[in-house]
């Protein structure tokens, strides 16, 4: 009789410490479950949107070329794109500078960064739909975790010297694709800690700025027609330029 009750105590026991750890475990997943996510990695395989069939928020995008065709040929496709990644912009009027100009050009107004004129840049940052499709997915596939890779802190405003400049290439008798709206020139990113990671200031530097700007610069060869740095030239040594021309160039 005293075997069997033993027995009973000892059953009872092990049922209690099984559902008291039972019990602690879910206090530890629930409070896991409730805290946010420190840093904004967007998510890689959301629901498809319904309006387009273009998804620039699947990381494979990048590597689609049917969605680079898409994005770029097809302005109704392109903008539906936007919308379903939840970009928020508005057309601009069609300008006309001699052999310079755009059409069917849109401001950004707010997408997962602020995209902003760099001090003493132009006011406005017109550009072609075909190009802000692709910073988008540059974005949010490429810049954003590189900085949670590298920097520890999201970027929260990405800085730009300008967009639309009716001019030649440096040094040559060609228009630029700025010239088109078709090209950004990119000059630092503003991280939500409150640094602020600048090309001329630190693509060079042996640290993680260093590294983030030097992957952002390298990734950005998969989306943009050309893109060109401090490597390229002294005239790129403070910002990066991205443009979707049509022409084949990644230095």
């Amino acid at each position: 009789m005293k075997k069997h009750h033993s027995y009973i105590t000892a059953v009872a026991a092990l049922v209690l410490a099984l559902g008291g750890g039972l019990f602690v475990a879910n206090l530890r997943s629930a409070e896991a479950t409730a805290k946010t996510a420190h840093f904004a990695r967007p998510a890689q395989s959301p629901v498809a949107p319904k309006s387009s069939a273009v998804d620039l928020n699947l990381f494979s995008a990048m590597a689609d070329e049917r969605v680079v065709d898409a994005v770029k040929n097809d302005l109704a496709t392109c903008q539906a794109a936007l919308n379903a990644a939840g970009v928020v912009f508005k057309q601009v009027a069609n300008v006309q500078e001699g052999q310079c100009g755009y059409q069917d050009a849109i401001e950004v107004k707010a997408s997962l960064t602020e995209l902003t004129p760099n001090p003493g840049a132009p006011e406005h940052l017109p550009m072609t739909c075909d190009l802000a499709a692709r910073l988008h997915m540059w974005e949010r596939h490429i810049v954003i975790p590189a900085a949670e890779k590298y920097l520890g802190s999201p970027v929260k405003e990405i800085k730009a010297f300008g967009t639309f400049q009716c001019r030649n290439v440096a040094d040559t008798d060609k228009l630029s694709e700025h010239a088109y709206a078709k090209a950004a020139d990119i000059a630092s990113f503003v991280l939500a800690d409150g640094r602020e990671i600048s090309v001329l200031e630190d693509f060079y530097g042996k640290d993680a700025k260093g590294d983030f700007l030097r992957e952002v610069r390298q990734r950005a060869c998969d989306l943009f027609d050309v893109t060109l740095g401090p490597d390229y030239n002294e005239a790129h040594r403070n910002h990066f330029h991205l443009d979707v021309g049509g022409d084949h160039a990644c230095r």
